[in-house]
């Protein structure tokens, strides 16, 4: 008997399950792919590079959270990861590097977050940062998650 009940229940919810009982909020978006990580090696600008010009024509700042990189554009943001430690910082690319053995140089205050200043360098990946996480507390971590895919269609 519950045998029966219970192939009974599952009849009619199968039967369900092919009609579209649910409204469709229309095809799937597009799948957005995760901006790519490079990796790489980074050191850091010393204190003795504070004041000159910077490619951005801003003063290069010990203090401040910046770095130079071929890479990115001049003010875009990106979110630098040290591999060995999992430290993250955020930095604004402000200046070019000439230098093809590293992907980027942190300033120093940078640098000291990333708890690269005993080493001077390290093997880092890098990400950049999409806008909508600019200025966000978390931003570093979110910045090498993948995407989250939410599908309308299908249950």
């Amino acid at each position: 008997m519950l045998k029966q009940w219970l192939a009974l229940l599952f009849a009619v919810c199968c039967a369900g399950a092919g009609a579209n009982s649910v409204p469709s909020l229309g095809p799937a978006r597009a799948q957005l792919e995760p901006p790519p990580i490079i990796s790489g090696r980074a050191s850091f600008y010393s204190s003795a590079f504070s004041g000159r010009k910077t490619a951005s024509g801003e003063r290069y700042d010990h203090g401040a959270i910046t770095a130079a990189s071929s890479r990115f554009p001049i003010g875009s943001y990106v979110a630098v990861r040290r591999l060995l430690s999992a430290q993250c910082v955020v930095v604004k690319i402000n200046d070019r590097m000439g230098h093809r053995g590293r992907v980027i140089d942190l300033s120093r205050e940078a640098a000291v977050r990333l708890g690269m200043i005993e080493v001077g360098v390290t093997d880092v990946e890098i990400v950049p940062l999409p806008k909508y996480l600019i200025g966000h507390d978390h931003a570093c971590r979110l910045a090498f998650m993948p995407p989250v895919h939410l599908h309308a269609d299908g249950w």
